[in-house]
């Protein structure tokens, strides 16, 4: 009997506590740039698109757990190639200030970026018998957020920091070498270049349930 009310009270506790539990969902826009290590050439920076899920434990501690998925895109106009990111995160965060209109926080996160390359560059390649294929890696971040609500359930966020997608593009084939007397010889070919997006800024609207 005292197991029972004792398991009747936790569950009336744990039920309380997801009652007073909030629900925020984010979608904003970033600013972000990325860079190619090995080819030595910097993209246009570009804007990307995020939308956060982030559910406020129903503890003491004012912690909330989360995800994150975006887009990002950033172009290299000489090789005619653009990069695209699609990172797939887990957030946690810490709220320093937490009431109905105002919410400052601190936020983590890491998790898996889906990495893809498209553009007219890689169309010529395939011309030539070369295979450009994008790969993904891991992303992370650190950022410090701040949200105003100015209605119950509407209000605007920023969140400013480093986000780091790591991700990259492997170009390979079988191309032909002429020499001299016309002749010539296949030449397998394979190189993988590192792809890293840096996002500093993002900025949108934050609904909370």
């Amino acid at each position: 009997m005292a197991k029972k009310i004792a398991l009747a009270l936790i569950v009336a506790l744990a039920a309380a506590g997801a009652a007073s539990a909030q629900v925020t969902i984010s979608a904003g826009a970033a600013l972000s740039s990325a860079d190619a290590a090995g080819v030595g050439l910097q993209s246009e920076a570009g804007l990307g698109g995020n939308i956060y899920l982030d559910y406020l434990l129903p503890i003491s501690v004012p912690l909330s757990l989360g995800f994150e998925v975006g887009y990002d895109t950033a172009a290299w106009t000489s090789d005619a190639i653009t990069a695209i990111t699609v990172p797939l995160l887990l957030r946690a965060a810490y709220h320093f200030d937490l009431n109905p209109k105002l919410d400052l926080y601190l936020v983590g996160k890491i998790g898996y970026v889906i990495g893809a390359v498209s553009g007219s560059g890689i169309s010529s390649a395939q011309s030539n018998g070369i295979t450009v294929e994008g790969r993904g890696g891991i992303g992370f971040g650190f950022d410090i957020g701040v949200a105003f609500y100015f209605s119950p359930v509407v209000g605007l966020f920023a969140e400013a920091g480093f986000d780091r997608y790591n991700v990259g593009y492997t170009v390979s084939g079988d191309y032909k070498t002429y020499e001299g007397y016309g002749q010539s010889s296949t030449v397998n070919y394979s190189e993988s270049f590192d792809v890293a997006f840096n996002r500093f800024l993002t900025v949108g609207l934050s609904f909370k349930f």
